[in-house]
């Protein structure tokens, strides 16, 4: 049952980058996500009129889990979710703007060593004004997502 909780704990890691709250999130897993803060170090170039200006997409908008399921088989979990993540630019960015990333992420975890032994992550959709820069940017955001997942799944062997 330990490894269980401790298995949603790491499940909440796992939408941090795709799934998204605001303040008033409607449940506890997406106030989790919230206080995460997944969009803090969203930052990329834009180009706009022959001027390239740093963009930081890093203020939560909003987080909705769609679903997730986690199963125990054994010394054996396995977790799958679908949420989306919407980050937007601060108040005082001169381009202002958003995102929104649906992601769909499986993994696969050996409760005898707390590691993960599978992990797949996608992006499904994307939409909003910095849409396609996330679509860019996938293979940084899924590469943070495994770190934060493999350090939140290690701190169950701690417990």
């Amino acid at each position: 049952m330990r490894n269980c909780l401790g298995l949603l704990a790491a499940a909440v890691s796992l939408l941090q980058l795709y799934s998204f709250a605001n303040a008033q999130a409607p449940n506890a897993l997406e106030r989790a996500i919230g206080d995460a803060q997944p969009c803090r170090s969203l930052k990329t170039k834009v180009s706009s009129f022959g001027i390239s200006v740093e963009i930081g997409v890093d203020k939560l908008d909003s987080v909705k889990i769609e679903n997730l399921q986690l199963s125990v088989n054994g010394n054996t979990a396995e977790a799958s979710a679908r949420g989306t993540l919407a980050c937007k630019t601060s108040d005082e960015a001169l381009v202002e703007g958003g995102f929104s990333a649906t992601a769909e992420v499986r993994l696969k975890v050996d409760l005898t060593t707390c590691k993960m032994t599978e992990t797949s992550i996608e992006i499904v959709k994307t939409d909003g004004r910095f849409g396609d820069i996330v679509k860019g940017l996938e293979t940084e955001i899924s590469g943070a997502l495994r770190r934060s997942l493999e350090k939140n799944v290690a701190k169950l062997c701690q417990k």
